[in-house]
Order: structure tokens, then sequence, then C-alpha cells
């Protein structure tokens, strides 16, 4: 299960998806500037990769698990807020004739409003069958052995490009602040996994921050990727390389908040800002999400 993105850059096909997301967050349809502004960016980077990546992942881990057990899985790809939406991919499945299933959300931290909220869509609109799944969900992975060496080498990979090593900032995507309140483990998993990764590259010089906050008037979790970043440059530092180890895939987070929008603070600052690659289907994400359909699985 991943986010969801619009279909196209057709207006309508825009308009819906931002749709979705207010009606579900806020109950409140899009203004004209919000939509304006969704539409500029998607424009900038030509369209969002994300659904066509999740279809990669998705047939790719389809084809992991037929090699070991032919027959045994079937894999659906659902999205939470553009077609196929989970609610009706529950139902699907349900339809098939399947009686038991796994749930797997493409966010490597754990969070009331981030994978968990995946997974009360999913229990919601299983409540609504009139034959319940029984269903399954994907455990912690954020240190998950695969996970690590994903992000390690595509890590060292970055830094073997460099003559003097640069600062390394891990980011993630910010969530509301209020979260710290509910003992909530997402900021909590991101820094263990920056820790771990920092170690297996014999990183020096390195740090993390939120990156892509929803803005308004509420705290979002920091510290932000621009302060912390300005912060190094007037210590000194002027070379960075970023891991955005809280993402899975080239999406709009990617794309355009670090691709475009952070190189233009970064030449603007007089500062180089490069990133690692994202995994998108990389064979060590596909194993490591094959993995955590195994283990969820209970049809011995």
């Amino acid at each position: 299960m991943a986010y969801g993105s619009p279909l196209s850059l057709d207006e309508k096909d825009i308009f819906e998806y931002l749709r979705h997301i207010l009606m579900h967050y806020r109950k409140t349809e899009p203004t004209q500037k919000e939509f304006q502004h969704l539409r500029d960016r998607y424009d900038a980077i030509g369209g969002s990769p994300l659904f066509s990546i999740t279809e990669q992942i998705a047939a790719a881990v389809q084809e992991t698990l037929d090699l070991e057990s032919p027959g045994r899985f079937k894999v659906y790809m659902a999205m939470k807020h553009s077609p196929p939406l989970i609610e009706d991919v529950v139902r699907a499945i349900s339809e098939s004739g399947l009686t038991q299933a796994v749930a797997v959300a493409l966010a490597p931290f754990r969070s009331r409003l981030s994978s968990d909220a995946y997974y009360e869509i999913v229990k919601q609109a299983n409540d609504q069958l009139d034959h319940p799944l029984q269903w399954s969900y994907a455990g912690d992975w954020h240190l998950h052995p695969l996970f690590l060496e994903l992000w390690s080498k595509s890590i060292e990979e970055a830094l073997s490009k460099y003559d003097e090593a640069p600062m390394v900032i891990f980011t993630n995507h910010s969530l509301p602040a209020r979260i710290q309140e509910w003992d909530d483990p997402y900021a909590r998993q991101f820094e263990m996994t920056a820790q771990a990764l920092a170690k297996m590259c014999g990183l020096t010089r390195w740090t993390s921050a939120f990156q892509s906050d929803g803005g308004g008037n509420q705290p979002w979790l920091g510290p932000r990727l621009l302060d912390v970043i300005l912060e190094a440059k007037a210590a000194g530092t002027v070379t960075f390389l970023l891991a955005p180890i809280g993402f899975l895939m080239d999406h709009l987070e990617i794309l355009y908040d670090l691709d475009v929008e952070g190189q233009a603070e970064a030449k603007k600052e007089g500062i180089s800002l490069e990133r690692t690659a994202m995994p998108n289907h990389h064979p060590l994400l596909v194993s490591l999400l094959a993995d955590l359909i195994r283990d969820g699985s209970t049809d011995e």
C-alpha cells in the first residue's frame, strides 16, 4: 500500500487526488489556490512516477514469491488517496474467494499517522464485508537487515563520487508534532535507522532532519532540513549529501521538494546539495517486502 498520486497531469486527476486527501483530513473541498499550488509542483516534475513504480514493486514481489511458493500468494496494489483505493482492494480480495491477507504499508517508520493509518483503513473496510478476511499486518522493519543493506549501498555509492566526504543528512517526512504526546515510535525509529546506517557506512559527519511538512498553524516535527543545512553552513560546511531514508521511491517529496526546491535553495546559498538514489524497485527492497509477507502469512 502506498500514499497515492494523480494518475496523470490532467486537471481532473490532480483535483480529485487533492480532494480525496483534504476530505479525509479536514472534510473540506480544495481551494483554487491549493489546487494550483499542487498542479504547479506536479507540472515542474512532469508528473509523479509513484504509481508506475509501485506497480513494478508489486509485480517483482509477486515474481519473487512465486519462485519459492508458486500459487500460494496473490499480490495486490492499493493506494490511500488514489485508485485503486485500499477499501476497494479489500473488497476485491474478499470477492476473489481468498480468506487470509497480509497488509504491508510502504512506510518504513511506524506511526498512528503513517503506516497505522493505512492499516486502520483496511480494518474499517474489512468490517464492512459480509465475510471478513483474516488479516495480519507487517511488523516493524526499520532495522531489517535488508533495509539497512539497501540504504547503506545507496549511501556508499553516492559517497564514492566525492573526493572529500560531505556532511550526510538523513531525512524523513515530517508529521504533526502532536504525535509526540502519544509516545509514537515514528521519530524514534527514524533516529535508530539513521544511527545504524551511520555506523555501517563509517560516517563521521552526519545528522538527521525532517522535510516536506504540511505547513499551516500546527507545529511539525523538526529540525527542518533547511534549518539544519543553514546551521551547518554557518559553521563552515558547504557540501551535503541527502539520504531520504523515510521514503522508498521517487515521487513529489523527492523530485520536487529536494530536486527542484532544494536545488534552488542550494544555488541561492552557494552550497553543493546532492542526494542518494531512491530504492524504487531495487531487488533488496523486493526481497524485504517478500520477507514481510511470508512472516505475516498464517497459511501453513
